[in-house]
């Protein structure tokens, strides 16, 4: 069985009553645990907010490889359908992988808008998850993580397998493969959220994203002290939330 830290299995439905529905989407190989904090937020501004669980997140390695990205897809179109029927509003928010995953939604749905946090949807190491990953998910499918001292002293703040499963990795670069070839049929406002001290999403992503949606409305915020997961505590942390609400209820 695969290994984890503090990851949250469970999936939230917040504010109930209200007519503007947010659909928060967290990252790869992650669980609500990061997007949570962003959700209890929102809801205590007068937002209903829906925080799913994806597709074999926040349960075990080999429960996470076990899965498609289309199931990722269904899964969420599922979501949106659900929150469109009692709300006048719809709103989507991604973090990581969960940003492209908004994106995609922002496709098939008229949202009236969607936030994409620390997108992914160039990768860091190209030459690795384009070539080796499609190799190596077929002998190993999983690999585990090494990390440093300073990412033990984050502990407490890490929200992910201890391992990467390869599968489900694999099943993300087709994503991003699939995402990228319909970019520009993203007409919604778009706000766009991103820390310098990012790891994991490199600055291209921004541009890459911006540059062919096609919304009239495009909005960014780049922050400084941020990790890749924008929504723990930070010095930008406020900043972040604000912003967001702000763009929501313009």
């Amino acid at each position: 069985m695969g290994h984890f830290t503090r990851f949250d299995p469970n999936s939230y439905d917040l504010n109930k009553s209200s007519k503007k529905g947010v659909l928060i989407i967290h990252g790869f190989s992650s669980s609500t645990y990061e997007t949570l904090p962003l959700g209890k937020f929102l809801s205590d501004k007068g937002f209903r907010v829906l925080i799913p669980n994806l597709p074999g997140h926040g349960t075990t390695v080999e429960d996470c490889n076990s899965f498609r990205y289309n199931d990722w897809l269904d899964f969420l179109e599922e979501k949106l359908a659900e929150i469109s029927i009692e709300c006048d509003e719809i709103y989507v928010i991604g973090l990581s992988m969960g940003a492209v995953l908004s994106l995609h939604l922002a496709t098939l749905f008229p949202v009236n808008k969607i936030i994409t946090c620390a997108t992914v949807l160039k990768f860091k190491n190209p030459f690795v998850i384009h070539f080796l990953i499609p190799l190596l998910n077929r002998i190993v499918v999983k690999q585990k993580k090494i990390k440093n001292q300073k990412k033990k002293k984050m502990k407490k703040r890490y929200s992910g397998y201890d391992h990467y499963p390869l599968k489900a990795l694999n099943e993300f670069r087709k994503l991003n493969n699939y995402i990228k070839q319909r970019l520009h049929l993203v007409q919604c406002p778009i706000l766009y959220v991103h820390s310098q001290s990012d790891k994991l999403s490199i600055t291209d992503n921004v541009n890459l994203t911006l540059d062919n949606v096609s919304s009239t409305i495009k909005e960014k915020l780049i922050v400084e002290h941020a990790t890749h997961h924008l929504f723990y505590e930070s010095k930008d942390r406020d900043l972040i939330f604000s912003t967001i609400n702000s763009f929501l209820k313009k």
